[in-house]
């Protein structure tokens, strides 16, 4: 994408440099390239690598990028990159919404590389416009097939893809989701917000042996017929014993 139709699709420019917990964090969005005249004219901010070393270049904590961008000028992009690689802080960048064209070259100097739920990355080949002779236009495509070149020497050192599938994927403008830029090496993760629920089990009883049960339960039984048995001999002894509990002597009656 060029700078002109990344401005036009409304990519937001955010620059914010700060420290969280003890951790430098830059957030970036908008288009990468190096501004010129006209961008100073009409105060049109860019993503650039005089920016971003002015504002990482003393920093000695571990660094979190979090970047969302379509891309723009590719020879800004490796500049960044560069500069990101060679940085002695452990960098990870993570990738919040988009990382396209050069903004996906970027995202390959990260130590750690994540894509946050719903992000996509976007690798394509160079493009540019030409005008003149036969002469000429060789030239600018000599200088498109260096800059694949260059860029799937980039890709290859991070994923390991071979530079035949690098070039299929330049060739077909591919996007990924966060799951395939994972799977495919371009990523080292993806960050996943789902709180983890906590689930409270029941404390189980303590188990009793089944012969130790069925043992209990004859106890139990055996015990309750010995005072059945000693309740009706009770009874028994307490009807002899007791004249009441004779049969009356039979009367006549007339």
């Amino acid at each position: 994408m060029t700078k002109q139709q990344l401005i036009k699709n409304g990519m937001k420019y955010q620059f914010k440099n700060e420290v969280q917990d003890d951790k430098h964090v830059l957030t970036l969005s908008g288009v990468v390239a190096k501004p010129d005249w006209l961008d100073r004219l009409f105060e049109t901010e860019t993503i650039n690598a005089e920016d971003i070393a002015e504002a990482l270049d003393d920093v000695d904590k571990d660094i979190l990028i979090r970047l969302n961008s379509g891309g723009g000028d590719v020879f800004v992009g490796i500049e960044i990159y560069n500069y990101l690689k060679n940085h002695p802080s452990h960098i990870t960048i993570e990738i919040t919404a988009l990382a396209a064209s050069a903004a996906s070259i970027i995202a390959q100097a990260a130590d750690e590389l994540i894509m946050d739920t719903g992000s996509s990355l976007m690798i394509h080949q160079a493009s540019t416009f030409a005008w003149g002779d036969k002469t000429e236009l060789k030239k600018t495509l000599n200088a498109l097939e260096t800059i694949d070149g260059s860029l799937v020497d980039i890709y290859n050192e991070r994923t390991g893809i071979d530079t035949a599938e690098l070039d299929e994927l330049l060739t077909g403008e591919t996007w990924f989701t966060a799951d395939e830029a994972v799977e495919k090496g371009f990523a080292d993760r993806k960050s996943s917000r789902q709180a983890q629920q906590t689930v409270e089990t029941p404390e189980e009883e303590p188990s009793v042996p089944e012969e130790a049960t069925n043992e209990k339960v004859l106890n139990l039984l055996k015990q309750q017929t010995e005072k059945m048995t000693a309740m009706t001999n009770e009874i028994s002894a307490l009807k002899q014993n007791n004249p009441q509990n004779q049969e009356p002597k039979r009367r006549l009656y007339f």
